[in-house]
Protein backbone atom coordinates (compact mmCIF):
# COMPACT_ATOMS: atom_id res chain seq x y z
CA UNK A 1 0.00 0.00 0.00
CA UNK A 2 1.53 3.25 -1.00
CA UNK A 3 1.53 6.27 1.77
CA UNK A 4 -0.39 9.75 -0.45
CA UNK A 5 -0.16 11.34 2.50
CA UNK A 6 3.70 12.04 2.59
CA UNK A 7 3.31 12.60 -1.63
CA UNK A 8 0.85 15.54 -0.47
CA UNK A 9 3.76 17.49 2.08
CA UNK A 10 5.83 18.90 -0.91
CA UNK A 11 2.28 20.21 -2.88
CA UNK A 12 1.31 21.62 0.90
CA UNK A 13 4.68 22.77 1.43
CA UNK A 14 5.20 24.84 -1.78
CA UNK A 15 0.98 26.03 -1.98
CA UNK A 16 0.68 27.46 1.33
CA UNK A 17 3.55 30.10 0.86
CA UNK A 18 2.54 30.71 -2.19
CA UNK A 19 -0.53 31.25 -1.35
CA UNK A 20 0.38 33.27 1.88
CA UNK A 21 2.54 35.76 -0.72
CA UNK A 22 -0.41 36.38 -3.11
CA UNK A 23 -2.89 37.34 -0.21
CA UNK A 24 -0.22 39.87 1.44
CA UNK A 25 0.68 41.00 -2.21
CA UNK A 26 -0.26 45.00 -1.90
CA UNK A 27 -3.36 46.14 -4.55
CA UNK A 28 -2.13 47.74 -7.58
CA UNK A 29 -1.76 51.05 -7.58
CA UNK A 30 -3.88 53.30 -9.76
CA UNK A 31 -3.18 57.26 -10.80
CA UNK A 32 -5.95 59.87 -8.98
CA UNK A 33 -6.39 62.92 -10.07
CA UNK A 34 -5.39 63.95 -6.55
CA UNK A 35 -1.94 62.49 -7.51
CA UNK A 36 -1.85 64.07 -10.55
CA UNK A 37 -2.56 67.37 -9.56
CA UNK A 38 -0.37 66.77 -6.26
CA UNK A 39 2.41 65.71 -8.90
CA UNK A 40 1.75 69.07 -11.67
CA UNK A 41 2.45 71.14 -8.26
CA UNK A 42 5.69 69.74 -7.23
CA UNK A 43 4.30 68.43 -3.76
CA UNK A 44 5.32 64.75 -2.68
CA UNK A 45 2.43 61.78 -2.63
CA UNK A 46 1.51 59.39 -0.75
CA UNK A 47 -1.45 57.07 -0.44
CA UNK A 48 -2.56 53.58 1.63
CA UNK A 49 -5.73 51.89 1.95
CA UNK A 50 -6.60 51.34 5.56
CA UNK A 51 -9.38 49.34 7.71
CA UNK A 52 -10.38 50.52 10.29
CA UNK A 53 -11.76 46.96 11.22
CA UNK A 54 -10.91 43.35 10.21
CA UNK A 55 -13.53 42.68 7.46
CA UNK A 56 -14.48 46.36 7.08
CA UNK A 57 -13.71 47.60 3.44
CA UNK A 58 -10.35 49.22 3.16
CA UNK A 59 -10.13 53.09 2.53
CA UNK A 60 -8.05 55.07 0.41
CA UNK A 61 -6.32 57.36 2.35
CA UNK A 62 -4.16 60.44 -0.46
CA UNK A 63 -2.02 62.88 1.52
CA UNK A 64 -0.46 65.49 -0.56
CA UNK A 65 2.66 68.06 1.04
CA UNK A 66 3.60 70.71 -1.21
CA UNK A 67 6.62 72.78 0.93
CA UNK A 68 5.32 72.22 4.26
CA UNK A 69 2.05 71.87 4.18
CA UNK A 70 0.00 68.43 3.93
CA UNK A 71 -3.62 67.91 2.52
CA UNK A 72 -5.21 64.30 3.46
CA UNK A 73 -8.17 63.16 1.37
CA UNK A 74 -10.35 59.86 2.62
CA UNK A 75 -11.97 58.30 -0.26
CA UNK A 76 -11.61 61.55 -2.55
CA UNK A 77 -13.42 63.49 0.36
CA UNK A 78 -10.49 66.28 1.46
CA UNK A 79 -10.09 66.44 4.81
CA UNK A 80 -7.74 69.03 7.42
CA UNK A 81 -5.04 70.89 5.71
CA UNK A 82 -1.64 71.03 8.48
CA UNK A 83 1.32 73.14 7.58
CA UNK A 84 2.29 77.00 6.82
Amino acid sequence: MTRPVFRAIPVAALGVPAAAMILAAPLAHAQTDIEDHCKAQGGTYTQSQVSAHFGQDAQLQETCTIGNKSTTWTNGVQGPTYGG
